[in-house]
């Protein structure tokens, strides 16, 4: 089982940077007043992957973590994944059924 999560945890930190990079270079390039409309697409689209993969990295690495500290029992990953199960769920539910706030 810890063989998996690591390598869940080392393809999700690579999504993580990815994503992030996307997400942080099409924000910057937009407060330069870049603003196109490929980089508006990224900026817009980019929010749910970025977090999914930072949700996923951190709860592996929690897992690990928590396993070598419980022992080889599985209700930490439970645990950390119903959490961020939720956290996700609710990111969901702000970015699809909120309107966006126009400033």
């Amino acid at each position: 089982m810890e063989n998996t999560l690591r390598s869940v945890s080392h393809i999700s930190f690579f999504f993580f940077c990815v994503f992030g990079a996307l997400h942080l270079s099409a924000s910057m390039l937009m407060i330069q007043e870049l603003d196109s409309r490929f980089m508006t697409l990224i900026y817009q689209s980019m929010d749910l992957p970025f977090l999914l993969a930072g949700l996923v990295y951190g709860t592996s690495r929690l897992s690990i973590h928590a396993e070598h500290i419980l022992g080889k029992s599985k209700i930490p990953l439970i645990v950390c994944g119903a959490i961020s199960a939720v956290l996700f769920l609710i990111a969901l539910y702000f970015n699809f059924v909120l309107p966006d706030v126009q400033f």
